[in-house]
């Protein structure tokens, strides 16, 4: 007796097809009422290899990048700075930690930063109402923190189509800090010591605390004795004077303008190294306010976007409302942007939103999961959960855009784990871009770093894309590159149904001043699939296409696509991308 099992197999070879293959349609709406989201570009931070030929072919060249983002605090040269801020640790015995056996200096507020510790106290820099003597008087423009990103954002300035320079700050200036009453835990030596509370000097570090935004006058910030100066001024007023002040001198030291800049990096976390807490929407948003009036004031400063809050997006929604933190419920991204929108001057303020694709920790990836950015770009009517409110509003809710400016965490392999969903390796970079592009709606998506700043060139880091090593063949960095290289910016993203399977992601990208039509689509099954292209009915769009395919055996691999009778057809891998280039012609 034949079984059923070999009948279908037997005509499975007839046909010429192999049962693990699955067949979709991929179909676009290039109708205006199909268009969405107009995209920014795509990039990464930049760290102190950016002067590296090495680095900048990959980053300009391979990658194609069009954003650059920028580590922004500032430095301060002597007496401001001497013995690294008077943090001990670094500059002798690392067995003998400094007075208070932390590695670190703590400090409670301006009046405390000026204490002696380790026979010696420490400066404040005072900021005038002279933003040019500001910068000649305090600041360090040839700290070699300031080479890499300041190279990369001149090229970028200098490069012919729409590359956008972007800064986010990490901390201000330390005196401008008060305690928050936490304590850093977790570390071991030579880190800072547990129970060291915020915020301290680690290295030269600003770590912790938070933003006086009481908006006092102190005797520490008297400015009397500068030009033009009155008497004492508030930590606000200094705030946004070395705000305005390191900004203008970073452009002029490079030869270049920042596009938008983002308030404060991750602002729920406190972190040894360059942070500040900003534990309410009400800190955020005076901060805000001072830092838009204060750049308003300059021609060279007052067309930059300030953006915010540059918060982790985490996996559920209770952290997009809130989050616990020592028994103090801070606010989250959409709880700021109700408190932002509420209030006319910090809502023309904030040019648009931005946030960070991480887990709760601020270090493990995340931000594959559409619900949550369903959740960030529109909101909910009805509460997810009893923790918290119903009807509220999303960015989109407020007619703004969103960025997403930092993720990073994935192993180097393209399928990891070996077991099960690869949602751990380089492959689930492309679904988190895709998620981002396609749920939340962002304009942009940049990576933490395109190679590690403290690791050697031949070793891999999860918290980058590729190493010197690995340049151009690094599954991350290849990942990455299906979107960077081909969807550029002021493409338009395009409607896309796909028949018969969820495990088939398509996203599409319209850009009628590059006359393309990009396509960008991922096997997220571990079954190859045949897939079947719609020929949009766009005119010129020429009859073949160019494609890449990038899988576990093989990167970047080039093919052709050749539209006939309305159709194109490929094979994708399993857990495979492709991206299809159309060229419009005239």
């Amino acid at each position: 007796m034949i079984s059923f099992k070999c009948i279908f197999l037997a005509a499975v070879a007839v046909l010429g097809f192999s049962p693990s293959v699955l067949s979709q349609t991929v179909t676009l709406d290039t109708t205006e009422k199909g268009l969405h989201q107009t995209i920014d570009g795509f990039g990464t931070c930049i760290n102190d290899k950016g002067t590296e030929d090495w680095y900048q072919k990959l980053y300009f060249d391979e990658l194609d990048c069009s954003i650059v983002r920028v580590y922004l605090v500032p430095r301060f040269k002597s007496p401001w700075s001497d013995h690294t801020y008077n943090s001990p640790w670094f500059h002798g015995d690392p067995a003998m930690p400094g007075p208070e056996g932390n590695n670190v200096r703590t400090y409670t507020g301006a009046a405390d930063y000026t204490r002696e510790f380790a026979a010696r106290k420490a400066q404040i820099a005072v900021m005038g109402p002279d933003i040019d003597d500001n910068i000649k008087r305090y600041f360090d423009l040839d700290s070699g923190r300031l080479a890499g990103g300041g190279t990369i954002a001149r090229m970028a300035s200098s490069k012919s189509g729409e590359r956008k320079v972007f800064a986010s700050v990490w901390s201000p200036a330390p005196w401008l800090k008060l305690s928050s009453g936490n304590k850093i835990s977790g570390q071991k030596d030579p880190m800072p010591r547990n129970g060291t509370p915020w915020p301290f000097i680690w290295f030269d570090n600003f770590a912790g605390g938070v933003l006086d935004t009481s908006g006092e006058p102190r005797k520490e910030f008297d400015d009397s004795g500068l030009p033009g100066g009155k008497g004492p001024t508030s930590a606000l007023t200094q705030y946004a004077r070395s705000f305005a002040a390191w900004v203008r001198a970073y452009q002029n030291k490079f030869g270049f303008k920042f596009d938008v800049i983002s308030l404060q990096n991750e602002p729920h976390l406190e972190v040894f190294y360059d942070s500040c807490l900003f534990r309410t929407s009400g800190e955020f948003i005076k901060a805000l306010k001072v830092a838009r009036e204060e750049f308003d004031k300059y021609p060279d400063l007052k067309d930059i976007r300030l953006i915010g809050p540059e918060d982790t997006i985490g996996s559920e929604s209770t952290y997009l409302w809130y989050w616990e933190n020592n028994g103090f419920k801070q606010h989250k991204l959409l709880q700021f942007m109700r408190d932002i929108e509420a209030d006319p001057v910090a809502s023309k303020a904030l040019a648009f939103y931005c946030v960070h694709g991480y887990a709760v920790d601020g270090i493990t990836s995340a931000g594959a999961e559409p619900l949550v950015w369903e959740w960030s770009a529109r909101g909910w009517k009805d509460s997810p959960n009893p923790q918290v409110p119903p009807n509220i509003k999303g960015y989109e809710s407020y007619g703004k855009k969103c960025w997403m400016t930092e993720t990073s965490g994935e192993n180097s392999e393209w399928l990891y784990p070996a077991a099960g969903f690869p949602s751990k390796g380089a492959f689930s970079i492309a679904i988190k871009m895709h998620q981002a592009l396609t749920m939340g709606n962002v304009t942009a998506w940049i990576y933490w770093q395109l190679t590690d700043q403290f690791k050697p060139d031949d070793q891999y880091s999860d918290q980058a894309l590729c190493n010197r090593k690995t340049g151009a063949g690094s599954p991350k960095l290849v990942a990455f590159k299906h979107f960077s290289k081909y969807v550029r910016p002021g493409a338009r993203r395009v409607d896309v149904a796909v028949d018969g399977t969820k495990k088939l992601k398509a996203s599409a990208y319209l850009n009628k001043k590059e006359q393309t039509l990009v396509w960008v689509i991922i096997n997220a099954s571990k079954d190859k699939m045949q897939v079947k292209l719609a020929k949009p009915d766009l005119p010129g769009l020429d009859a073949k296409a160019e494609v890449f395919t990038s899988c576990a055996d093989e990167l970047w691999k080039p093919s052709d696509l050749e539209f006939k009778d309305g159709t194109g057809a490929l094979e994708i891998p399993a857990f495979g991308v492709s991206t299809i280039i159309g060229k419009l012609r005239k």
